[in-house]
């Protein structure tokens, strides 16, 4: 009898390792995949999805020896579903698209105005995608067209342009980067609405899909981070200019260094911002909520065209008064644009006001954006420039 059991033992032993070992049941061979890195959607005037996929050629991002074969081809299609115009990408690509690698989502302009959430869907639940993917807006040229620009310095177009819009927040503070996940939270959120980046084309798109793009030393066509896009819900309502931009980030924190370029005696100065910390707050009185924004900020003097000397106390001072005002003056800018043209809500503000009270967020949640229109907010700036750099004057001063 034991015996019988040690071999029933060792029988169940063997088929289990058998199925461990054996593999994924549903993997995929690397060779037998298209790996996409951005996809673009749009609707066509059928009322259609638009699908557009740009995806890597593995020889030439591969190969040490130029050809005169791109590093990324495009495939597009349309259908009811983006499910569907998904499958129905293989009737024009000879692999299966992989989807996990996929670095940035392109919509289009029209879509973006019509609403985002349903076309978001797929991405946002299937399982194949990963969730680190940029979500950004075609500002004027189709989805098609900008997905097939060949960028220099990057290889794969769409890494280009997932390095470029981190490389303007990081550095300057005019853009945000925008996960997925960020996005539809923030949909979901009554009391913020989101902002999205804005792509712009520059130059003529004949020339951008020719590999010739990439051979000059200036290209001709170019893809450019723009500014940002304001959504009311999940609808594209406007876009914000540079200095509105600016001042969307600094009321966020998300200015990691940035310059400040105001006008002083006679001249003008480059601020250089490095680092700083914000506190958002809200207070009641007689029932009514105010917004308060507190920044300390850190900065150098990086460039100066003025008439003073900056061995004395009294121009650091006056040189940190002004960068202070001029942004303050981007902050109300955003402000002002936001309550009076879009009426959304970008800031969070409603959001800061439901954790503080509750209570009274429940009877304003449902027309905040009214609210918003008429809210207060108090805004302090404190500038220390702490480095003026390793000469006191300016270097046109004469001797």
């Amino acid at each position: 009898m034991n015996v019988v059991i040690k071999r029933g033992y060792f029988l169940i032993t063997v088929l289990l390792c058998g199925a461990l070992l054996s593999g994924c049941w549903d993997s995929d061979e690397l060779d037998e995949l298209g790996i996409v890195v951005a996809a673009g959607i749009d609707k066509t005037e059928d009322d259609e999805y638009l699908l557009v996929t740009q995806v890597i050629n593995p020889s030439e991002i591969a190969t040490e020896a130029p050809t005169t074969r791109p590093p990324a081809s495009t495939y597009s299609t349309t259908g009811k579903t983006l499910l569907e115009a998904f499958r129905k990408m293989t009737h024009k690509s000879p692999r299966k698209m992989y989807l996990s690698q996929l670095r940035l989502v392109v919509i289009g302009k029209d879509l973006a105005e019509e609403g985002i959430m349903q076309p978001l869907d797929l991405f946002y639940r299937d399982h194949e995608f990963r969730t680190g993917f940029y979500v950004t807006i075609s500002k004027e040229t189709d989805v098609e067209t900008l997905l097939s620009i060949l960028t220099p310095y990057e290889k794969i177009p769409a890494n280009k342009l997932m390095h470029s819009i981190e490389a303007v927040e990081e550095n300057h503070g005019s853009s945000h980067g925008i996960t997925i996940d960020e996005l539809i939270t923030q949909i979901r959120n009554k009391g913020q609405n989101p902002v999205i980046t804005g792509l712009l084309m520059e130059g003529p798109a004949e020339s951008g899909t020719n590999i010739s793009n990439v051979e000059n030393i200036d290209a001709p066509t170019k893809i450019t981070i723009d500014h940002l896009g304001v959504l009311k819900g999940d609808q594209l309502v406007g876009w914000m200019n540079e200095d509105e931009s600016l001042g969307y980030n600094y009321t966020q924190g998300d200015i990691n260094s940035s310059v400040v370029t105001h006008p002083c005696s006679e001249g003008t100065a480059g601020i250089e911002i490095l680092r700083g910390d914000n506190n958002m707050g809200v207070t009641f009185e007689n029932d009514e909520p105010s917004i308060s924004i507190e920044l300390n900020l850190e900065g150098n003097i990086a460039e100066i065209d003025c008439p003073v000397d900056l061995s004395q106390a009294d121009v650091i001072q006056q040189l940190n008064q002004q960068t202070e005002e001029e942004i303050t003056r981007l902050i109300e800018e955003s402000i002002a644009i936001n309550q009076n043209e879009f009426e959304t809500d970008i800031f969070g503000f409603g959001d800061l006001i439901h954790r503080k009270n509750p209570k009274y967020w429940k009877t304003v949640e449902n027309n905040w954006d009214e609210q918003f229109k008429e809210l207060v907010v108090e805004i302090q700036v404190k500038v220390e420039l702490r480095r003026k750099g390793s000469a006191t004057q300016p270097i046109t001063k004469e001797s």
